[in-house]
């Protein structure tokens, strides 16, 4: 069950905003991704609700979604004042928790086409990062990897926005991950738009 923590707790990646390096392929997907489904964090508790190592949440149009990291416990925050960035204010986000640096894994209940979502890596300044999207199929075999470097600076802009889309409907299983000088550090992640069909 997901327990209440601290309320003062808040999504703090100070002066840590990314400025992005941009991928043609991945702009290109993202300006043509149609979604038909979402997965909403606003559904998995209030702002600052902690949640277990592993969990289930369904998507607007009814579809079970479990979300997990390695260890630790996951946090349901909004976007607040504090760090401008490429999220919406007061935005429903889903962190993989203080000091709990993932990788984070989504299983959806039955295999989709395709997911648009921004992820927000929790780095120091000036340091360059790469997040990443993989997608499996219902045997586990990997489809496809997407990886996007980029790097942190006082003032930057946004959140890194991952595609990933399979024209054969394939993707059961989605692995997230952040990683600085190839270790892995804390993330957020956004609202996950979906192509269920």
């Amino acid at each position: 069950m997901a327990t209440s923590v601290n309320t003062t707790s808040k999504f703090t990646t100070t002066n840590n905003m990314t400025a992005n390096i941009g991928d043609t392929d991945n702009q290109e997907n993202r300006d043509y991704f149609q979604a038909d489904d979402v997965v909403d964090w606003q559904a998995s508790g209030k702002a600052c609700t902690s949640l277990p190592t592993t969990f289930l949440t369904s998507s607007r149009q009814g579809i079970s979604v479990q979300v997990s990291i390695a260890s630790g416990s996951l946090l349901r925050i909004d976007q607040t004042s504090v760090d401008a960035s490429g999220f919406e204010m007061g935005e429903a986000l889903l962190s993989t928790g203080h000091g709990n640096p993932g990788p984070m894994t989504i299983v959806f209940e039955h295999p989709i086409y395709g997911v648009n979502i921004k992820v927000q890596p929790d780095t120091t300044d000036d340091s360059e990062y790469t997040v990443s999207i993989e997608g499996f199929d219902r045997l586990d075999t990997s489809i496809k990897k997407i990886k996007l470097p980029g790097i942190s600076q006082k003032g930057g802009s946004g959140a890194t926005c991952l595609n990933l889309l399979d024209s054969k409907g394939r993707i059961k299983k989605l692995v997230l991950s952040a990683k600085e000088q190839g270790i892995h550090i804390p993330f957020v992640i956004n609202t996950i738009k979906l192509k269920t069909a």
